[in-house]
């Protein structure tokens, strides 16, 4: 049960890591882009731009969270599967 759990995740999980790096290069590029601009013109003022950028909220934290409940979920609907095929294999000893 958790191979073919793990066998369906795995696709989405990847999916979730890549979207994740593009959202952080997202994110980050502001920063980068204020920083250069702040070495380039000797102003603090696109510095302190591009670090706000950084402050915003996490685009991809709920997708993140859902991904890892589905894993959770699914784990715990294998344990469950595998206690009660574990009862089953008692009583028929009777």
């Amino acid at each position: 049960r958790n191979h073919e759990i793990r066998e369906f995740l795995d696709p989405i999980e990847r999916r979730c890591a890549v979207r994740n790096e593009k959202a952080a290069l997202q994110q980050l590029l502001p920063a980068y882009a204020g920083y250069t601009l702040s070495l380039v013109t000797g102003n603090p003022l696109p510095l302190l731009i591009g670090a706000a950028a950084l402050t915003g909220p996490d685009p991809m934290m709920e997708e993140n969270s859902n991904v890892h409940g589905f894993r959770g979920l699914g784990s715990r609907t294998g344990d469950m599967e595998t206690a009660g095929l574990l009862d089953e294999n008692e009583f028929d000893d009777d």
